[in-house]
């Protein structure tokens, strides 16, 4: 095989990590595009940035998805409930503050709660892209390696210092991705994110209900800003206090 026909076929293999609507709407035309010209090492670097771009923004950019409100009422419910169980329990637990029965409450907290930001970081996609990607990287990152540590403990591994650093980097990470859609002017998503990262961040499992709250109170905004879509006489269809 040569060098053009083995770039060739990594770059129709690098489209295949482009969403599906985005290789519907563009998928032909840069097939093309990469059958003149097979792309060298900085080409294919780009396609799969672009292809990170591509999911990040959605078919709509700018605009969240209808996962995001269900992932954040389920993340403010279970973090609820896995912070109120911990307060309650007779003897508190140790830091990081999970009791074996939490834990998996707790795993379930973290996966829809990066099910919930993944969708609305998009609100951010037009004016703060740079910073968008970085902190969506973050969000993936720092949620996986809390998932992966709240695993670990539920399957009899080690627990304490893993599990707390790693709640810190997703709370961190949640506080990273409010301050961009703040910067965005995404409001009141922004500062409703921050805040949950931020009491994620106390040596308590108090800011667990407290960012249980958030969450929810996440959920119920887009449900509530989503049927403001169609309420008569608001330009653009649009609450005239939301994004």
């Amino acid at each position: 095989m040569t060098a053009d026909s083995r770039g060739r076929s990594t770059g129709r293999s690098l489209l295949a990590l482009y969403p599906r609507w985005w290789r519907d709407r563009y998928g032909d035309e840069m097939a093309l595009i990469l059958e003149a010209r097979p792309p060298d090492l900085a080409a294919r670097i780009d396609l799969i940035r672009g292809a990170f771009d591509a999911h990040l923004a959605g078919p709509d950019a700018g605009s969240s998805s209808g996962r995001a409100p269900a992932g954040a009422l389920i993340a403010g419910g279970a973090w609820t409930i896995a912070g109120a169980a911990s307060l309650g329990a007779p003897t508190p637990p140790d830091w990081p503050g999970y009791l074996a029965s939490t834990l998996p409450i707790a795993l379930l907290g973290v996966a829809a709660s990066l099910v919930a930001a993944l969708p609305v970081s998009r609100l951010a996609w037009s004016s703060n892209r740079p910073s968008l990607e970085v902190a969506v990287v973050g969000a993936v990152v720092g949620y996986s390696l809390w998932g992966a540590a709240l695993l670990m403990a539920i399957v009899g591994g080690p627990y304490g210092a893993v599990t707390a650093i790693a709640q810190t980097l997703g709370a961190i990470a949640t506080a990273g991705l409010g301050l961009v859609l703040l910067r965005a002017g995404a409001h009141p998503i922004g500062e409703l994110l921050l805040v949950a990262g931020a009491v994620m961040l106390l040596p308590t499992p108090a800011g667990w209900v407290v960012a249980g709250a958030l969450w929810t109170g996440l959920g119920l905004w887009q449900i509530v800003d989503a049927r403001s879509d169609d309420m008569p006489g608001v330009p653009g269809g649009r609450l005239p206090i939301s994004r």
